[in-house]
């Protein structure tokens, strides 16, 4: 309940801040309705009493009365405008809070596919607020006009009265149960519904469409799908038949007491207990009654399923964020330091990194080697302070990254990832995004181009501003391509330490040498650290780390390793084969 009560205030405060004007004025014209509302059944009784006594005022009550009338529609069409031109605001408010809140996500909690499935559900419910909004406003009118006509007819007849509120209680108790049902389905089926989503882009994806059809499994995959969202669909159907039968008895029974209230009211004006005039009123006011409580219970439980999404919205702001430190990074001018780091990624049984301790020293060239599961770029992730560990420590000339404003680290770190992104921008901004300010100046991009892929890259192109990607109809390049495109965006960062993460997986061993010869050229100035399976790379290396099992097994030259005869040489002999 106090979760419930602290999600009402959010949702409200937010609003509030979306669109300050229009939510007072919405306010205010619901107000205002209500209130014509309210008085068109007192101003019909009185001008029926009047013309019946031949009392003095019919023409002032026939006014008001017309009044209430013309106003009460104006009213609703200014609240439904305003709520339109809210909804505009309030979309771009609440995605950008998404949207900002998921850019400081602490990364190891994305490798948990409970973080994924709350951010399905929070893009579900990234507009709901403004539903619950209406809905709750909506509601609380038609609640106080209910309430208004309830103290109308209770003017004339108590009975009245109890046989009115008797029938809203069917009706109370099946939106329970479907509201209960409902909510209960969202949360069951948000896997289901994910994987759903993710079968169906796989036949948008033109890598996956490329090996479906090639290698023959694309039956299959649509046999997948199809039961993945048959099995979604008829537990959808299931409930909302189950809804529908209950849904159906509560209209009977709500519709059966208000023809009891329309029969006690004429049997009240027959037996002269009230005038006509108060028939008349009561008349109105339970067809006002009938209609205004069918609305705020509908809008009640609306509001109540709303609530629900809105609240899958508002938990996903609890997932950890990543945290700062006190410290300002100040360059290193030493060595940066593992100290008996572990690591595990978030529902896994084992650690990833289990006591890797190492040095690199400013300046230094370093290649990490190890076999795959290693533990290698997990480390290359610590070092950049994009993972903490979660026990020991990293550090830049004792400055440990857990101690330090990350922004300030990020700063001085250039990275160039095993799965880079390939941007659909055009060639100038996929290379110089990297640097403050976006794209610079054409030469220079051009010349860092020139390096790391070669004038014949360029010429092939047409020059940096070619939009790449068959996205928006660029250019499409291969792999080896992007991938060149992203060393030369790691390279374009004015940094102290670049990591390289795997960056020439997709290139064939005699581009791999030339691109890696004058990376190593480039960067005589930097520290480095370059993870590779790939020990060709380690000739060029001051020092060469060698993982296992989650933790240093060796470190040293390439000469040195080769001697020492240990998981290097068996590395390095293995692969060796292949060119024997």
């Amino acid at each position: 309940m106090r979760k419930a009560f602290r999600y009402l205030g959010y949702i409200f405060a937010d609003c509030f801040r979306a669109f300050p004007l229009l939510f007072a004025a919405i306010i205010a014209l619901n107000g205002a309705g209500v209130a014509a509302a309210v008085l068109e059944p007192l101003l019909l009784a009185d001008i029926l009493e009047r013309a019946g006594a031949g009392a003095e005022g019919l023409g002032r009550a026939i006014l008001l009365y017309g009044a209430c009338l013309i106003c009460s529609p104006v009213f609703n069409s200014l609240f439904r405008t305003c709520f339109r031109t809210a909804g505009v605001k309030g979309e771009r408010y609440f995605g950008n809070k998404l949207a900002a809140f998921s850019g400081r996500i602490r990364l190891e909690t994305l490798e948990n596919p409970e973080t994924l499935d709350k951010f399905h559900r929070a893009s579900a419910g990234e507009n709901s607020q403004l539903n619950f909004f209406q809905q709750t406003i909506l509601t609380l009118g038609n609640l106080v006009t209910c309430i208004g006509m309830v103290a109308v007819v209770g003017r004339y007849s108590p009975v009245l009265v109890f046989t009115g509120l008797l029938g809203l209680v069917p009706a109370v108790l099946s939106k329970l149960y479907f509201e209960k049902k409902l909510t209960g389905m969202r949360r069951e089926m948000s896997p289901a519904e994910r994987r759903c989503g993710y079968l169906r882009g796989l036949f948008s994806d033109k890598e996956a469409v490329k090996e479906m059809r090639v290698m023959g499994f694309g039956e299959y995959l649509t046999g997948k799908w199809a039961e993945a969202n048959g099995a979604r669909v008829q537990k959808f159907r299931e409930v909302n038949l189950d809804i529908r039968r209950k849904q159906m008895f509560g209209i009977l029974t709500m519709n059966l007491f208000f023809a009891v209230n329309i029969g006690v009211s004429f049997y009240l004006m027959a037996v002269g207990e009230v005038t006509v005039g108060a028939f008349a009123a009561c008349l109105s006011a339970f067809f006002r009654f009938d209609g205004s409580n069918q609305v705020a219970i509908a809008m009640f439980f609306n509001a109540l399923h709303t609530y629900h999404v809105t609240e899958e919205y508002y938990d996903y702001f609890t997932i950890p964020t990543e945290t700062d430190g006190q410290q300002v990074y100040r360059p290193f001018s030493d060595k940066i330091v593992a100290r008996d780091v572990c690591f595990r990624y978030e529902g896994s049984s084992s650690d990833a990194l289990s006591g890797m301790s190492c040095e690199i020293k400013k300046g230094e060239h370093v290649v990490i080697v190890g076999e795959n599961g290693s533990g290698k770029t997990t480390f290359s992730k610590l070092l950049t302070g994009a993972y903490l560990p979660c026990r020991g420590e990293v550090s830049y000339d004792g400055q440990r990254t857990g101690d330090l404003v990350r922004r300030s680290l990020y700063d001085h770190i250039s990275v160039v990832p095993q799965d880079f992104v390939r941007y659909n921008f055009t060639l100038r901004e996929n290379v110089s995004l990297s640097g403050p300010g976006g794209p610079r100046e054409k030469a220079a991009v051009e010349e860092c181009l020139r390096q790391v892929a070669g004038e014949d890259f360029l010429l092939k192109l047409g020059g940096i501003d070619v939009q790449l990607g068959r996205a928006f109809g660029g250019e499409e390049l291969s792999g080896g391509e992007w991938q060149k495109v992203a060393i030369a965006r790691g390279l374009w960062k004015k940094s102290d330490i670049i990591i390289l993460d795997e960056p020439t997986s997709a290139l064939d061993p005699l581009v791999e040498y030339d691109i890696l010869t004058k990376f190593v050229e480039m960067i005589q100035d930097k520290t480095s650290v370059i993870i590779s399976h790939r020990v060709g790379i380690c000739r060029t290396a001051d020092k060469i780390i060698v993982m296992k099992e989650g933790r240093m097994a060796e470190c040293g030259g390439h000469e040195e390793l080769l001697r020492a005869g240990g998981e290097y040489a068996r590395i390095w002999r293995e692969q060796a084969k292949w060119y024997a």
